[in-house]
């Protein structure tokens, strides 16, 4: 009965690894795609849940709304990874993370159990991703990125994606309860291989940007937001106009018109 009882929470204990890959992604500087995948655990634990004996209590949603979440947030979660992987400039990469997260929504509502919810996020990423790839190996005439990112990021991360979706889609019939299991285990490892290793958008040093509850809670800003701050309302100063001191305007007297 104990191991019975085991193996139906296996796939809730296993949904914990995404938190190793929200740490990961926090640590490197990539805070949304560290919510984003705080988000997939939760649902996805909390649906899992569900299935489990003595465990209902949990359930503060209906199933089938838990498990379109579950469903959402796993497809989002390959969407922000491979455009993090892609490195885009602003504000192509808020505006492709808001097109994948906008009709990821749609998709999964219409049907969340065929291959299209992980297939259009991942063909479409991966598209930009090469033409981007190619674009700039073509500029530099040289491999672009570096050829430890093939080895070390590329080629580990997108294994282990290839057999988290095959585990998911073709396997499931053998065990569900440890077939799911290692398909969410080898789904976080793909985030944190795929992942680049910093965010260069997150600052370095002492003006690297940080996620804690002041900065969620708009209580701090940076030094150089503070001047900017002091700078923005001030009125512009007439052409016949100059200061003479600290702030203290001296008027001339204004050119007369006929």
């Amino acid at each position: 009965m104990g191991a019975f009882i085991a193996k139906m929470l296996l796939p809730t204990i296993s949904s914990l690894v995404f938190v190793p890959a929200a740490s990961v992604a926090a640590k490197r500087g990539f805070h949304m795609e560290a919510m984003v995948y705080f988000f997939t655990m939760f649902f996805t634990a909390i649906y899992h849940a569900c299935d489990g004996p003595g465990l209902s209590i949990l359930c503060f949603m209906k199933y089938d709304i838990l498990e379109y979440f579950s469903v959402y947030g796993t497809a989002i979660s390959m969407w922000v990874t491979l455009l993090a992987l892609g490195d885009f400039d602003e504000p192509k990469r808020s505006s492709l993370t808001m097109f994948g997260v906008l009709t990821a929504a749609v998709r999964i509502y219409q049907d969340r159990l065929g291959y299209g919810i992980y297939s259009g996020p991942i063909g479409t990423a991966v598209f930009m991703i090469t033409v981007k790839w190619l674009q700039k190996m073509k500029e530099k005439k040289g491999l672009y990125p570096d050829k430890s990112v093939y080895t070390q990021q590329v080629g580990p991360g997108c294994c282990f994606g290839a057999l988290a979706l095959m585990l998911r889609f073709y396997f499931e019939e053998w065990d569900y309860a440890y077939v799911h299991s290692f398909y969410h285990v080898s789904l976080a490892m793909s985030f944190i291989l795929l992942l680049p290793k910093k965010n260069r958008y997150a600052g370095t040093g002492r003006n690297a940007a940080k996620l804690n509850c002041y900065t969620l809670c708009c209580c701090t800003s940076q030094p150089q937001m503070k001047e900017k701050a002091r700078t923005i309302w001030t009125t512009p100063q007439k052409p016949w106009m100059r200061t003479c001191g600290p702030g203290l305007p001296l008027h001339k007297s204004r050119p007369r018109t006929m």
